[in-house]
């Protein structure tokens, strides 16, 4: 299987800065994994439609930028698929940062998932399982946290165990909605001889 660890968030925020398109790696990731939660295809483009129209005001993306998002969209959904819950939300790792910033960019990130599940959804989201129904709601009010908080240890606790329980209320969505379909396909390969 293929690395599948999120690229440098710092390094993909600065592409975003440098192609003057106005979003966070928090958004473009959070639009991608809302949509592969929601249960979108795996080969269908209309991901790179929503991350157009919802975080970067309708730009038009160069190839190069496409580029960049068709490999975070590969990484992520490796991530999803992965048995081990190698899902990771897509924020930056320095401890320097203040935890106010971390938290408005989950919150940035929490939006645009939000944004984009409830796109890909569509009118199905009313058929769903009690327990997925819930879960999507617990990322609204979650959504809602307050972002100004002081850096200390009590804080830094509560702010990790929210952040463990929107990735895990991801993969629950992935699980339960998620297309499969690559990883039915891909594990009975054989190596190749020559």
């Amino acid at each position: 299987m293929t690395d599948i660890i999120l690229p440098d968030y710092d390094q993909f925020d600065f592409f975003l800065h440098q192609n003057e398109l106005k979003a966070t790696a928090a958004e473009v990731h959070g639009i991608i994994a809302g949509c592969l939660c929601a249960g979108m295809p795996y080969k269908q483009a209309d991901w790179l439609e929503l991350v157009s129209e919802f975080v970067l005001q309708g730009a038009d993306i160069n190839a190069q930028a496409e580029d960049k998002f068709k490999e975070l969209y590969e990484i992520t959904y490796q991530q999803l698929l992965n048995m081990d819950y190698a899902f990771q939300i897509f924020l930056p790792q320095e401890d320097d940062i203040p935890l106010s910033e971390c938290a408005q960019m989950l919150i940035e990130w929490l939006g645009a998932f939000i944004a984009a599940f409830g796109s890909a959804i569509g009118d199905k989201f009313v058929g769903l399982d009690n327990e997925v129904r819930e879960a999507y709601q617990d990322l609204l009010d979650i959504s809602q946290m307050d972002t100004d908080m002081e850096d200390d240890e009590e804080n830094l606790i509560a702010f990790e165990e929210v952040v463990e329980y929107v990735r895990m209320t991801a993969i629950l969505c992935f699980g339960e909605l998620g297309d499969r379909k690559l990883e039915q396909v891909e594990q009975p390969k054989s190596p190749l001889l020559h």
